[in-house]
């Protein structure tokens, strides 16, 4: 990436790769609540239950991680 320090490089790769989960797993999970709400035969109500939100909860507690874990691992390999 040119002449970064490579824990800032790791983090900036890591704060992009968790983006990318977190929105990968919220696109799922809305996708599946709006498969259940039609299938209720309300495919105007598409809610997210309880387990769904705790769920995007924990991804979200650990995408905090994610860019400290790659900027440790990009500081420690390159």
């Amino acid at each position: 990436m040119g002449n970064l320090h490579p824990a800032i490089e790791g983090a900036i790769v890591g704060v992009v790769i968790a983006i990318v989960l977190y929105g990968l797993e919220f696109y799922l999970l809305k996708k599946q609540a709006k498969e259940r709400a039609i299938r209720n035969h309300k495919p105007n109500i598409v809610e997210l239950d309880s387990t769904e939100k705790a769920r995007l909860t924990s991804v979200r507690n650990m995408c905090v991680f994610v860019p400290v874990f790659f900027a440790a691992m990009y500081w420690m390999l390159f």
